[in-house]
C-alpha cells in the first residue's frame, strides 16, 4: 500500500473512531443495545468510501446488511430463507401504510432500525463529502465534541473517556488531513517525514496537555450535577402535583378506580395471533365514571354460557358469513378469559373448557369444573363488523328518546363533573345533523386541538378534581386511558350511550405462517378505548388516542343524487357554495387509506411476480449502466435524423460528437486547437471526417458562413463517426 493510500486510510479511521464515539451516547441512552452491528455498519460503509466501491455495487451491499442485521435482531429466521424475505416485505408494507395514514406511533421497531440505518448512511455519505472534497471535518469535530460534553452534563450519559478518545481522534485526523491537503495543492506525494513529523507533533502535543490536565489541581463544578435535578422534576411530574411518584408497570389489570400517574414500560410478551389482518383485542368494558377512573356497576344482567365451537351472541354484530376469518390465540401469560376479536362468532380449541359471557362488562371467561381456567392455544373465528356509512348519516338526535332503561348506565355521568365539560361537548359537536357525525367530532378534537400522547407526564388529579376535566383544560398530555375516558364522558354529555373498553392494540408481525402474519402482543400493547351506541346502529368502536388507529369497516353506500333531477323544470336559482362537512372530508380520507390499503395487498397477493420483474429489471439496469455507451450513442442517430438540415441542427450535432469522443477517453488537451484535435482524431480512426466538420464548423462559427454547406454530406461524415465510436 502507497503512503498515500496509508494516509488516506487513517483519516478514515479516526473519522471512524469520532462516528462511533457520537453513536455510544445515542444507543445507551435510548436502551438500543447491538453497538457493534451499528459500528460494523459504519466500518463497513467507510472501508467502501475509502476503495472508492461504485454506488450501484456499495448500495445493494449495505442493504443486505441492513436486512441481514433486523432478521438477526427481530426474528430467529434464517436470513437466507424465504420467510425471512416475506418478513421485510411485510414490514416495509406495514410500515408505509403507518406512514400513509400518518400513524407515527404504528412504526414498529424494525422499520426504525431500518430508519436509522438510513440516517448513518446519509451521514457516513456527507463525511465522505468532507473528506474528499473540503479535506476538513472541523464541523463535525466541534459538533460530535459538543454533543458528548452537553449529554456528560445534562443526561446520565458517562462521556469523561469518550471526550477524550473524540478529541484525539479529531485532532489526529484534521492533521492527517491538513497534511494530505499541502500533498495536493504542492502536486506530489506526502513525504513520510512530513507525515510523522506532524502526526507525531499532534500526539506529543495531546499526550502533555493530557498529563499537565491529570497532575495539575482542578477547580470543583460551578454547579450542582443537574441530572438528578431533572430526573426529580421528571418523576414529580409524572405522578402529578402530590403524587406518591411510584410508577406503574404497563399491562392489562382489573382495578382502574383511579386512573393517571406515570408508567414504566413492559414488553413482556403476552399471547401471540396468527390473523391476516390487524386486530383490536377486547378484553372488558366498564360503565360507570367516578370522577377518578372507571368501575363496573352492580346491575344484574344476563350471563350466558357457551360450549367450545358453539355460537357466541354479543351485542356487536358480526359481519357477513364469506368474511370469516380465523384468529390462531398462543397464550404467554396465563389470563382466564379469552381475548376477543371484534365480529367475535365462536371459539374451538383441543383443551375441554365453557365460555362464559358477561352481558355488563363483555368479557369472555373460560371455565372448567366450576373454576376459572387460563387457556394455552384457542382459536377464534370472527367476521368483522360493517357499518353502512348511509345509515350512519341517518342516526337522528330524536331516536335517542326511544333508549329503553338497560343503556341508563351508559349515560351515567358524576354530579360533580364541571359545567365546563358539558359546554365543551355541546361546542364542539355544534352543527353537526346525526349522532356518527357527532361522535366523529369528538374522536377527532384530540388530534386538532394540541393534546399530546405521553406515558409519562399523566398528571393524577388531586381533592376534588375531576381526571377528564384536567385533561381536557389543564394538562392536555396523557395516554389512552385519558383520550377514552374524556371521549366516553363528552358523548354521554351529548346524549350518546358510550363505554370503556380495556384490551390490547394489534402488536407488532414477529414471522408469517403460510403467509398469514403473527403478531406479537406485549404489556406494552395494553390499551383503552371507545364503544359509541347508535339507535338502529348497534355499538361501534371509536379511537381518540393520538397515534392509534381503530376505525371501523364502511359501507360507502351514499346515494349520488341532486335536487334537480327530482325537482320540476324551472329556472336555477343561484345558491352560494356551501362548505364541505369536516366529516365528509375525513370520510374521503379514510376511503383513500381503505384504496391504498386494497392497492398495496393486490401488490403481496403477487409479490412474486414483482420481485422478479424487481429482479429483472435491475439486471436490465445494470446492463444498460455497462454498456451505456454503445446503446446512447447509437440512439443519437435516429434523434438527429428526426431534425432539419441546417446550421442549428449540425451545431449540436458536432458539440455532441465532442461530448462522446470526450467520454470515450479521446480528450482535448487544454489549449490545443479544433484543428489539430480533428487531425488527432482521424488519425485514430484512419479517415478524414473529423477534419471536414471541423472546417465547415470553424468556416460557420467564425466567418459566418452558413449557407454553402452540404449538410446531408456532413451528416454522412458525423454518423460515420458515431458508428465507428459505438463500435
Amino acid at each position: 500500500m502507497s503512503k498515500k493510500a496509508v494516509l488516506s486510510f487513517s483519516i478514515y479511521f479516526f473519522v471512524f473512531i469520532l462516528m462511533v464515539e457520537w453513536l455510544k451516547p445515542v444507543i445507551e441512552l435510548t436502551d438500543t443495545d447491538h453497538l457493534y452491528l451499528f459500528s460494523s455498519y459504519l466500518l463497513l460503509s467507510f472501508l467502501f468510501y475509502f476503495v472508492r466501491l461504485r454506488w450501484y455495487y456499495a448500495a445493494p451491499l449495505k442493504l443486505l446488511f441492513i436486512g441481514w442485521v433486523i432478521i438477526s435482531i427481530y426474528t430467529d429466521l434464517s436470513f437466507f430463507s424465504l420467510d425471512a424475505f416475506s418478513y421485510l416485505i411485510e414490514a416495509l408494507r406495514v410500515n408505509l401504510a403507518a406512514l400513509i395514514t400518518r400513524e407515527w406511533l404504528e412504526v414498529t421497531n424494525p422499520f426504525r432500525t431500518f430508519l436509522f440505518f438510513l440516517l448513518l448512511w446519509m451521514t457516513t455519505y456527507l463525511l465522505n463529502y468532507w473528506i474528499r472534497v473540503r479535506k476538513n471535518i472541523l464541523l463535525f469535530f466541534i459538533l460530535t465534541i459538543l454533543f458528548i460534553t452537553i449529554l456528560d452534563t445534562f443526561s446520565p450519559y458517562n462521556g469523561e473517556k469518550s471526550i477524550v478518545i473524540a478529541l484525539v481522534s479529531g485532532f489526529i485526523g484534521m492533521g492527517l488531513l491538513y497534511v494530505q491537503k499541502i500533498g495536493i495543492e504542492n502536486k506530489e506525494q506526502v513525504k513520510a517525514p512530513l507525515l510523522l513529523g506532524g502526526v507525531g507533533s499532534l500526539v506529543g502535543i495531546l499526550v502533555i496537555s493530557g498529563t499537565l490536565a491529570f497532575i495539575l489541581p482542578k477547580a470543583g463544578p460551578s454547579w450542582p450535577d443537574p441530572v438528578p435535578f431533572f430526573t426529580s422534576a421528571k418523576s414529580s411530574t409524572s405522578s402529578g402535583e402530590g403524587g406518591s411518584g411510584v410508577h406503574r408497570k404497563v399491562g392489562y389489570g382489573e382495578n382502574d378506580e383511579n386512573l393517571g400517574g406515570a408508567f414504566v414500560q413492559d414488553d413482556t410478551p403476552v399471547f401471540t395471533a396468527a390473523v391476516p389482518t390487524k386486530q383490536y383485542w377486547k378484553i372488558e368494558t366498564k360503565d360507570t365514571y367516578t370522577s377518578k377512573g372507571w368501575i363496573q356497576s352492580n346491575t344484574e344482567s344476563q350471563v350466558s354460557s357457551y360450549n367450545v365451537g358453539e355460537l357466541i351472541q354479543s351485542d356487536i354484530t358480526p359481519g357477513e358469513e364469506e368474511r370469516t376469518a380465523i384468529a390462531s390465540i398462543s397464550m404467554l401469560q396465563e389470563y382466564p378469559f379469552v381475548m376477543q376479536p371484534y365480529g367475535i362468532k365462536r371459539v374451538d380449541a383441543l383443551e375441554p373448557f365453557t365460555l362464559s359471557w358477561s352481558e355488563s362488562n363483555q368479557k369472555l371467561t373460560t371455565f372448567n369444573g366450576g373454576s376459572t381456567v387460563p387457556i394455552t392455544n384457542y382459536d377464534v373465528a370472527y367476521s368483522e363488523p360493517v357499518y353502512s356509512l348511509k345509515a350512519l348519516r341517518n342516526t337522528k338526535i330524536e331516536s335517542l328518546d326511544s333508549l329503553t332503561s338497560e343503556f341508563d348506565r351508559y349515560l351515567q355521568l358524576p354530579e360533580t363533573l364541571p359545567t365546563r365539560v358539558r359546554e365543551l361537548a355541546t361546542s364542539i359537536t355544534d352543527g353537526d345533523e346525526s349522532l356518527y357525525e357527532k361522535a366523529k367530532s369528538i374522536e377527532r378534537y384530540f388530534r386538532q386541538n394540541g393534546f399530546r400522547y405521553d406515558q409519562q407526564l399523566a398528571a393524577i388529579p388531586e381533592g376534588d378534581m375531576d381526571y377528564v376535566d384536567q385533561f381536557l383544560f389543564d394538562t392536555k398530555v396523557g395516554y389512552c386511558d385519558n383520550f377514552s375516558t374524556s371521549m366516553v364522558v363528552l358523548l354521554r354529555s351529548e346524549g350518546i350511550p358510550a363505554r370503556w373498553v380495556k384490551g390490547f392494540a394489534p402488536g407488532e408481525i414477529v414471522q408469517r405462517e403460510d403467509s398469514v402474519p403473527v403478531y406479537e402482543i406485549t404489556n406494552n400493547n395494553a390499551h383503552s378505548w371507545v364503544e359509541a351506541y347508535f339507535p338502529n346502529i348497534g355499538w361501534m368502536t371509536f379511537e381518540p388516542t393520538i397515534g392509534f388507529s381503530n376505525s371501523a369497516n364502511l359501507n360507502y353506500d351514499l346515494d349520488i343524487q341532486t335536487d334537480e333531477l327530482e325537482a320540476p323544470e324551472q329556472t336555477p336559482t343561484p345558491t352560494p357554495k356551501k362548505p364541505k362537512p369536516e366529516t365528509e372530508s375525513a370520510e374521503v380520507s379514510e376511503r383513500l387509506t381503505e384504496v391504498m390499503t386494497r392497492s398495496v395487498k393486490w401488490v403481496l397477493d403477487r409479490k412474486a411476480a414483482f420481485i422478479w420483474s424487481i429482479i429483472g429489471l435491475a439486471f436490465i439496469g445494470l446492463l444498460a449502466y455497462r454498456f451505456r455507451r454503445k446503446w446512447l450513442s447509437k440512439m443519437l442517430i435516429p434523434v438527429y435524423r428526426a431534425r432539419k438540415n441546417d446550421w442549428d441542427t449540425f451545431e449540436k450535432m458536432y458539440h455532441q460528437l465532442l461530448k462522446q469522443l470526450h467520454s470515450y477517453g479521446y480528450v482535448k488537451e487544454q489549449g490545443q486547437t479544433l484543428t489539430d484535435y480533428a487531425t488527432q482524431i482521424d488519425g485514430y480512426f484512419n479517415g478524414n471526417h473529423m477534419k471536414k466538420l471541423t472546417s465547415v464548423y470553424e468556416k460557420g462559427f467564425y466567418g459566418g458562413n452558413k449557407i454553402e454547406v452540404d449538410y446531408v454530406l456532413m451528416r454522412e461524415s458525423w454518423e460515420n463517426l458515431i458508428n465507428q465510436l459505438s463500435g
